[in-house]
């Protein structure tokens, strides 16, 4: 895996877009990123800063954002980026791009959180329920409505490709539990079977101008296995850095579930919360340490597949590792 880095980004073609739509470009700054090269304009002028985010070679992202978020802002979705320019104002260049206005970038999003709970807990609540909601809207999409969004068929084969060589240095290992083994041919059963909700997103944030979060990198948009987007969902809460998250999951729930959550909610919600752990310890040896104890993995996810309430899964994850 080339670190991102150590990568050249492709300035000259961030100039060349900069300088054709804005007269008073004053600095041109890279913002290492995994999918494209991201790029801070900044101007002479008293113009607030902009973001550029120019495509990689043979990586997509920037393409299928292009067609995605008006799609998503116009079904019911808007938080997600809101275009500025995109290539269609500059179609000569023949370069994917897109701009927009300047927000609060990750790391302040993520302590924007963390702040709000020290600060301010029913704020911090009411945000839980909107993490609830958004997920909700978001998973009710039809992936035939939403322009370049991944087929089921191409989620199927992504997820394949992504899980596969993981998984198996997983239960590979000598310490491998059995029941681990069993929960790896259940998820590889999931995968394959035909995706039937919408997501896609990875679970990064940035800060929105009105107070709450815009939901950026989506590696996988489009068809989803059920309640997948509300797993990486329920996770981003634990940066809200609640000793006790009890209150936050309810609201998450209330928004996400306002019926409740059914038997077969719970399960897929189950699956795919534990996949994600399972799965990030599988890849910490593909990528890190294969000989990593992965004891703190199995510990949690052996808990959540014995609790049925994902309050406990939560308390758990934010629960001192003793």
């Amino acid at each position: 895996m080339v670190d991102r880095r150590q990568r050249t980004p492709n300035k000259a073609g961030a100039r060349e877009v900069a300088c054709a739509l804005y007269s008073d470009v004053a600095g041109i700054e890279w913002i290492p990123s995994d999918d494209a090269d991201v790029f801070r304009l900044t101007f002479a002028s008293e113009r607030a800063p902009r973001v550029l985010k120019l495509a990689r070679p043979g990586i997509r992202a920037v393409w299928r954002e292009l067609g995605a978020f008006p799609g998503l802002r116009s079904m019911g979705v808007p938080e997600v980026l809101e275009f500025e320019y995109t290539s269609e104002d500059l179609p000569g260049l023949g370069l994917d791009f897109h701009v927009t206005r300047e927000v609060d970038g990750p790391q302040l999003a993520n302590q924007a959180m963390a702040q709000m709970w020290a600060n301010d807990r029913s704020r911090a609540v009411e945000m839980a329920h909107w993490f609830g909601d958004c997920t909700r809207r978001v998973e009710r999409l039809n992936w035939r409505t939403v322009p370049r969004a991944n087929s089921p068929e191409q989620t199927i084969e992504e997820a394949t490709r992504w899980s596969e060589p993981h998984y198996h240095n997983l239960a590979a290992r000598p310490d491998c539990p059995q029941w681990v083994r069993e929960f790896v041919d259940q998820v590889g059963e999931q995968i394959r079977r035909p995706p039937t909700s919408f997501g896609g997103w990875g679970g990064e944030l940035l800060g929105a101008p009105n107070g709450t979060f815009l939901l950026i990198d989506w590696p996988s948009l489009g068809a989803a296995p059920s309640c997948s987007q509300a797993a990486t969902a329920l996770e981003v809460l634990l940066r809200f850095g609640a000793a006790d998250p009890t209150s936050l999951v309810d609201a998450f729930i209330d928004g996400w579930a306002p019926g409740g959550l059914d038997e077969r909610r719970l399960q897929d919600l189950r699956l795919s919360w534990v996949h994600s752990i399972l799965g990030w310890a599988g890849m910490s040896l593909t990528f890190d340490d294969p000989g990593a104890d992965l004891t703190p993995a199995y510990v949690a996810a052996l808990h959540d597949l014995r609790e049925d309430d994902p309050r406990s899964w939560m308390r758990r994850a934010t629960a001192p590792i003793v």
